[in-house]
């Protein structure tokens, strides 16, 4: 179960779970496997983290995961800042027309960009901002939208919900805060890991300067720890509201050992839209996702092709296998592209002829669990599958996988 800080003008009465399953057994619905953390949610009336940290850096990485209780936050409210006051540093805020900005001070002055238009949800949303010495990099939910010709190199300090002036606290829930320092992320090494926690298997873990899980263990009285092994702890100022736990549906999970490759999801945010790809799978739904409701996948990282199988009617089933993990119920269309999966090139058969596969859990034996709908090119599509946790492959009942 992930772990928030929530900064609020007036506490929702809204509930939140998420739930992260065991390393071996996997169940479709999870509602006993409660972890026994809770969530930690930090109430305005100007509450805010503050830590003091004075450094000058012209490449370093900051992403987090915020979900904003207001659909149009004032102008400056900022969920992130890097300096006080404001003749130096940048921040994170709303622009006051329903967007996320970027905000800082430069070597030529101050500048400024948008995460996108209509970016401010009131739901989970992933923003990261990568500095690499020449330019300034926006990253919406892993996808670049923006590279601004100026770097903001001073830091005095790290203020959670707070703006570098002082005067906007914001309105948000916050998870999974981290600063990287003097690397500049890729967007692939950003993409891979956004939806699951850091460990030490992060190719660049030792540059991790500063790491807010927050959760229930990071809180005491009023500090906020870091997990980074750094010692950089926030100090909670909550002389204007108080810290209370809450649970979170955020989507960001620790999947099952051995399928933590190209992990990736589908949530409210990611809408109709086809989620990103997962080595050959991605997911699609009808219709918007209720927040409690979504996926997290990654696979095995096998590419060795396939293997004979030995479910009646089927030939063969990909060495590749995807690890789901489901928050609520989803029903989505499941598309999987041979090539990309298997290696296969050449023809492909009928829809019909192609497989998907379902294991209760890691090692257990493989079922059939749907057949396919429609094929594009090498795409096949499993339509409307009701998810469940587990692990997937797909079969054929004939050669061509």
């Amino acid at each position: 179960m992930r772990l928030i800080l929530v900064f609020l003008l007036i506490l929702s009465n809204r509930i939140y779970s998420q739930i992260t399953p065991s390393t071996q057994g996997i169940y479709n619905k999870k509602t006993s496997t409660v972890s026994e953390e809770s969530f930690a949610t930090l109430i305005q009336d100007g509450a805010y983290g503050e830590v003091t940290w004075t450094k000058n850096m012209s490449s370093y990485s900051v992403s987090m995961w915020v979900d904003s209780r207001d659909t149009d936050p004032d102008m400056y409210e900022s969920s992130f800042s890097t300096h006080y006051p404001n003749n130096n540093g940048f921040q994170i805020n709303s622009d006051g027309n329903y967007a996320y900005e970027f905000y800082g001070i430069g070597a030529s002055g101050s500048f400024n960009g948008s995460f996108g238009p209509n970016t401010i949800k009131t739901t989970w949303i992933h923003l990261a901002v990568v500095a690499n010495g020449s330019n300034t990099k926006l990253y919406y939910n892993g996808s670049l939208v923006l590279t601004l010709d100026d770097v903001s190199s001073v830091w005095n300090r790290i203020n959670i919900s707070k703006n570098r002036i002082g005067d906007k606290k914001g309105d948000f829930y916050l998870d999974e805060i981290r600063v990287w320092e003097d690397i500049a992320l890729s967007q692939e090494i950003i993409q891979a890991w956004m939806h699951k926690p850091l460990n030490n298997s992060h190719p660049n873990y030792s540059d991790l300067a500063v790491y807010f899980q927050m959760n229930s263990n990071s809180i005491s009285g009023s500090t906020l720890s870091d997990a980074s092994g750094n010692g950089n702890d926030a100090t909670l100022n909550t002389s204007s509201g108080s810290v209370t736990n809450a649970t979170s549906n955020v989507p960001v999970v620790n999947l099952i050992s051995g399928y933590q490759t190209d992990v990736e999801a589908i949530w409210s945010s990611t809408e109709t839209s086809d989620s990103e790809d997962s080595d050959g799978l991605k997911m699609s739904v009808s219709s918007t996702l209720a927040e409690a409701n979504f996926v997290v996948f990654g696979n095995n990282n096998d590419n060795s092709g396939t293997t004979f199988s030995d479910i009646v009617g089927i030939t063969k089933r990909s060495q590749r296998e995807w690890h789901f993990d489901e928050s609520g119920t989803v029903t989505a269309d499941v598309k999987i592209d041979i090539s990309d999966a298997t290696g296969h090139i050449g023809l492909t058969s009928a829809a019909s002829n192609y497989k998907l596969l379902y294991a209760s859990c890691n090692g257990c034996t493989f079922v059939e669990f749907d057949a396919g709908d429609s094929t594009s090119g090498d795409v096949v599509t499993f339509s409307n599958v009701a998810i469940k946790d587990g692990i997937y492959a797909i079969a054929s009942a004939d050669s061509n996988l």
